[in-house]
């Protein structure tokens, strides 16, 4: 429903660190950072939780990296890997020296205990169950080449690869129970060292010496020069915005729009920076298993009911009413205004037709949306309400905490839930460390993606997010070793999306496109 956007906040120290950082002013020696989420899970292999893999992402490398600018997939701790015509066998090799924090080496035994321990852990990986599809079996043909086959072919797994779900633990982490590991047992072989943690409080990360392994898009290689990394949750937007202000806070990760006035107007102090993360939006999302919800009739009645450029005054700096279900950041994108168009008349003649008229009372049908109380979005939601009950849908809006909405989601106990889909990503944070000019804090990171459905339609599939789509290989390999794969991957099978998201795809239409549009941004 909503163009999500990365919202990060600088202060003074931070600002200096990020742009004019040299041998005078030196580095600030810890940066603070303020979460609006509570971290309940830190270990990338199990959590989809964005605030909880920004965190895991400062101690975990991956295989390989992806270029925010081009799409492309660089080396990382992969220096280079091929990948079969029909992307079912995927070889690695490994750059030479690499160690977790602990002292084990980053060898190929480790990458194929990583992969094992993602498929193995199955629905307790979300987004790892998505990212393996079709995961057969990882084996170390030597000391630094991994080999990874598909029974199916994955068009998803390479770029997949550069996400901090699908990154290294070492083996003694691998050994944790889930419960010691989301509870910060953990060590990576990034540049940042956990060294404590209390959970729903703050995490304190601490520079990694002699970390020499960083991606090929880093600007800066060796140890971080930000010596110490806290994050502090601070769920409470008042007590964060004012420890911003007072100096407490190097950063706010999550400015509300009242907020957002008291910034950078003079020149001093904290500055606003915006950037629009790749994805899929903010989108209404339907329990289908509820009976009134199965009806397709009844999920485009709530979209067309929907007035969307009325959001416009609630939302923040750099935001706006979605234009398609991808970001703008997102290869795919196209403006697709005209399917997101209101039309209650519509609306009203669809929900007749299914049957559902109104009561005495003038309610047709009651709808629950459940959503985290820490959700900036609120006003948003009611806003919606309000458009709905004008044709007859009643839709209450329950604001949980984060333990009972994460509860009623995993049961299926709602009828609508609001998502967004993007990627965890260290940019920001390792470009205030090495001292990028700020206004790359916040870039984006652009990604490429494939629907997934049961049929491969005749026409090229179209690019998308997370949940049902699965991301387009792009040509990133070496020179001359995948040179075929592309227009295979092209016209690879769809699959089903992911479990619980609510979405349904249907494959084989004449445009593809066009009808995700329908089906997924304007229904529902």
């Amino acid at each position: 429903m909503l163009r999500r956007t990365s919202l990060l906040l600088c202060g003074a120290a931070v600002l200096t660190a990020c742009g004019t950082g040299t041998a005078e002013n030196g580095p600030p020696a810890t940066l603070r950072a303020g979460l609006a989420a509570p971290i309940g899970c830190l270990d990338p292999h199990q959590t989809p939780q964005t605030a909880n893999l920004q965190v895991s992402r400062q101690f975990v490398d991956s295989l390989t990296d992806q270029d925010p600018r081009t799409g492309e997939i660089v080396p990382w701790l992969a220096e280079s890997w091929t990948v079969d015509e029909r992307a079912t066998r995927f070889t690695f090799t490994l750059r030479d020296g690499v160690t977790f924090s602990d002292g084990a080496p980053l060898d190929a035994a480790a990458v194929v205990a990583n992969l094992d321990d993602v498929a193995a852990l199955g629905a307790r990986s979300p987004l790892g169950a998505t990212y393996l599809a079709g995961y057969a079996v990882a084996t170390a043909s030597g000391p630094r080449t991994v080999e990874v086959r598909f029974d199916t072919p994955s068009a998803q797994f390479l770029q997949a690869t550069s996400m901090v779900t699908l990154g290294m633990l070492s083996p003694k982490t691998l050994a944790e129970t889930p419960e010691k590991r989301c509870a910060g047992t953990l060590t990576g072989s990034g540049p940042f060292v956990l060294d404590a943690v209390a959970l729903n409080e703050e995490v304190r990360l601490t520079a990694r010496e002699g970390y020499a392994w960083a991606s090929d898009l880093a600007t800066h290689q060796g140890t971080p020069r930000v010596r110490t990394l806290v994050f502090a949750i601070v769920t409470d937007p008042s007590a964060r915005h004012g420890s911003l202000v007072s100096g407490q806070l190097d950063a706010d990760l999550q400015v509300l729009q009242q907020d957002e006035a008291s910034f950078g107007g003079d020149g001093e102090g904290p500055r606003l920076l915006t950037g629009t993360r790749p994805g899929v939006v903010y989108t209404l999302l339907p329990n289908e298993s509820r009976p009134a919800l199965r009806d397709p009739a009844v999920r485009r009645a709530v979209g067309l009911a929907l007035d969307r450029a009325e959001f416009a005054p609630l939302l923040s700096a750099g935001e706006r009413p979605a234009t398609d279900v991808l970001a703008s950041t997102t290869p795919g994108y196209a403006d697709r205004s005209r399917d997101l168009a209101s039309d209650r008349r519509e609306a009203v003649r669809l929900l007749d037709a299914a049957g559902l008229r109104p009561g005495a009372d003038g309610v047709r049908v009651s709808f629950t949306l459940v959503y985290s109380a820490t959700e900036r979005y609120g006003a948003v939601y009611q806003l919606m309400a309000q458009q709905l009950a004008e044709v007859g849908i009643e839709l209450r809006v329950t604001p949980l905490d984060d333990a009972t909405n994460s509860a009623r989601q995993s049961a299926g106990d709602y009828d609508f839930v609001s998502w967004a889909v993007t990627r965890a990503t260290r940019r920001c944070w390792r470009a205030c460390t090495r001292w990028r000019a700020r206004t790359r804090c916040a870039a984006p990171r652009r990604t490429s993606w494939t629907p997934r459905s049961r049929r491969s339609p005749r026409s090229s599939p179209p690019r998308s997010g997370h949940g049902p789509w699965t991301r387009r290989r792009r040509r990133s390999s070496p020179a001359g070793t995948a040179s075929r794969c592309s227009s295979r991957l092209r016209r690879s099978v769809w699959r089903p999306g992911c479990p619980g998201c609510g979405w349904t795809v249907r494959a084989g239409q004449s445009s593809p496109t066009r009808r995700w549009a329908h089906d997924v941004a304007r229904l529902r």
